[in-house]
């Protein structure tokens, strides 16, 4: 890989470099069809993500439950970037989220319009590729006109109650070395992904649009951030990393 030093890349980056990647698609085809290949893209994406968590609950010996669902994510927002809250549980629990990193970049960037699919696909892809046997219903999201994002966790009884997630949270940091990967990871994962999807999708109008997107991304971060980026060319996502 790349070594991100010189140029460390952070949830905003990833923001936009997806926004820039679904307007380039949004260029080159249709609305419709864009919108159904962008969001293919962020199906794919996402289920690549939660199964690297089974994985990791999996060789911890912990249960693919709704509990470690929590403790085994992948990214940490960095301070104040996210503000959330629990509403309800026992059976469902309600979260809320006031503030999002990534909707207000898409905002400060006016790229809201081309950013919002992600919010359309990615929180249920993600438990889907944990464990498809849970579910949880989106509410809402910020990006896509809500006053805040709302997610309902459909879990066993007291799965989500504020005593587990107490516990969940204090697991979770014990195991952040190992699951939360760094920005340049999530980055490149997302672009290779997404790529695949457009190229299979559109062909060569798929391909031209991955490649106008890297290059608006130079354009905003410079040239070493792209180069992280296409430096995950040859990661395998589908499995965790070594």
């Amino acid at each position: 890989m790349v070594s991100e030093a010189s140029s460390p890349l952070t949830a905003t980056h990833h923001a936009l470099l997806f926004a820039y990647l679904s307007r380039a698609v949004m260029q080159r085809v249709e609305v419709q069809r864009g919108e159904q290949i962008i969001r293919k893209a962020v199906r794919r994406y996402g289920v690549q993500r939660g199964r690297r968590m089974a994985l990791r609950a999996r060789a911890n010996g912990d249960p693919q439950d709704m509990v470690n669902y929590f403790v085994y994510g992948e990214w940490e927002a960095a301070d104040g970037e996210m503000a959330q809250e629990y509403k309800t549980a026992s059976p469902d629990a309600e979260m809320l989220v006031h503030k999002c990193i990534w909707c207000d970049a898409w905002k400060a960037a006016d790229l809201l319009e081309f950013g919002r699919y992600y919010c359309l696909e990615i929180d249920e892809a993600l438990l889907q590729g944990y464990n498809p046997v849970l579910r949880m219903t989106v509410q809402g999201t910020q990006s896509n006109g809500a006053p805040y994002c709302a997610f309902t966790f459909h879990a066993d009884p007291d799965d989500l109650n504020p005593e587990n997630r107490e516990r969940a949270a204090h697991k979770k940091a014990a195991v952040t070395n190992s699951a939360v990967m760094l920005w340049a990871y999530h980055c490149g994962h997302l672009y290779k992904t997404v790529r695949e999807i457009f190229i299979a999708e559109i062909g060569d109008h798929g391909k031209y649009a991955a490649e106008q997107a890297l290059k608006d991304f130079a354009e905003r971060f410079g040239k070493q951030a792209a180069r992280v980026v296409i430096s995950y060319r040859d990661v395998d996502f589908d499995s965790l990393p070594e």
